[in-house]
């Protein structure tokens, strides 16, 4: 069989209940949402519901704890083979973000179910495309997805970043390594005017945080000759926006010292002055400074994802608490707090509350200015609420 042919076709069949649920969009089934009968492993499948109408098509795997992820309808009756099937949804998926294929542009083209790819994530950035395969069958018709993407796209390097912990729960190896073109170990993009190195194979997530682009658009508007503070910084993409937008000085807080060298190369690279840095637990760090006079014009709380699971969540909501709530001390009079949260297990309303009660008792008001979420190359699909998973308030200080 060659990369053209289609794997086994077959059909699945959801149980009444299931059905329903598929019909509003939900597309995440376990094993006894199917009907009776063999499931096969890392196929494309079409989907009926018990009395044979269709429901679209859907990936299977009999690794882990999910058997089918549905991916959306599709014409006819039958299974297409893989690469017609990629080959339209990849097209799909780039013609929406065709206004962000410069060639110093970085920019999510695949965001898995809301692009009807479950298991798929494509970023670029410039000439260097880095894919995620977190589904069997994406991990199997990497041979159809690669070639579509370079002809379309005429990428330099494509390399695989499944170096994520998810992967473990279908079987599969946790690995980075490149599958088409030369290895590119560090590439340039421009966001907002400014300029950031990506490392592809060694960055944190594919090399970027692209989803932060609209919340690093409105600190740079924010932060016109003030003191800035950008916690959890990684390589100081916050704090570069708020120098590129005129602030006074800003400081990066990480414990990671080569992410630090990272932001001051950046500063450097962008003729921005102003910059310092400092290698600390942020916890720590906002500990010492809770009884001292030091205050900021502008923080931004860009923590990790505390929550990886639900068990996880009542201890993750305390801590996002503490930090919000130390930072909000060291607002200064009408400064601006960024605060954001990635854990997809942390719901908006989750969050809000959360923020509600770090500022409760406070002997200011805190106001609540702007909601911000991931880019819209990041696109939430209305069906997946877990698909929202960046959660950005813009937070002011009132005296």
């Amino acid at each position: 069989m060659t990369a053209a042919e289609a794997l086994p076709s077959e059909t699945v069949v959801l149980t009444p209940r299931a059905s329903a649920l598929a019909r509003r969009g939900h597309p995440w089934f376990y094993r006894d949402d199917l009907a009776a009968g063999a499931v096969p492993h890392a196929a494309l499948v079409r989907v009926r519901d018990g009395d044979g109408r269709d429901l679209g098509l859907g990936f299977t795997s009999t690794a882990g704890k999910l058997a089918l992820r549905a991916c959306g309808p599709w014409p006819g009756d039958g299974v297409p083979d893989r690469v017609t099937f990629f080959r339209s949804r990849l097209h799909a998926a780039i013609e929406r973000r065709s206004g962000r294929l410069g060639p110093h542009d970085g920019v999510r083209l695949v965001h898995g179910e809301s692009d009807g790819l479950p298991g798929l994530v494509v970023d670029r950035y410039g000439p260097v495309l880095v894919l995620q395969a977190t589904t069997p069958y994406v991990e199997a018709c990497t041979d159809a997805i690669v070639p579509t993407l370079v002809a379309r796209l005429a990428a330099e390097s494509v390399l695989a970043r499944n170096d994520v912990a998810v992967r473990k729960l279908e079987g599969m190896p946790q690995e980075v390594r490149l599958l088409h073109g030369r290895r590119i170990e560090q590439v340039a993009i421009v966001e907002h005017g400014v300029r950031h190195e990506v490392h592809p194979f060694t960055g944190h997530k594919t090399g970027f945080y692209l989803d932060q682009s609209r919340a690093r658009a409105v600190v740079r508007e924010l932060a016109k000759g003030r003191q800035v503070l950008d916690l959890f910084a990684y390589q100081g993409a916050f704090a570069l926006a708020a120098l590129a937008g005129g602030a006074a000085a800003a400081l990066a807080v990480d414990q990671s010292a080569s992410a630090l060298e990272l932001a001051a190369a950046g500063a450097t690279a962008n003729d921005l002055r102003g910059l310092s840095t400092a290698k600390e637990n942020v916890f720590d760090f906002l500990r010492a400074l809770r009884d001292g006079d030091r205050r900021f014009e502008l923080i931004v709380l860009d923590p990790p994802a505390f929550a990886k699971s639900k068990r996880e969540l009542g201890g993750a909501l305390r801590g996002y608490r503490d930090l919000n709530r130390q930072a909000l001390r060291l607002l200064a009079p009408h400064g601006h707090l960024v605060t954001c949260s990635c854990s997809h297990h942390v719901t908006p309303t989750l969050f809000e509350d959360m923020v509600r009660q770090a500022a409760a008792g406070l002997p200011f008001k805190v106001l609540l200015q702007q909601r911000l979420g991931q880019g819209p190359d990041h696109p939430v699909w209305l069906a997946l609420p877990e698909s929202e998973y960046l959660k950005v308030l813009v937070l002011q200080r009132a005296d």
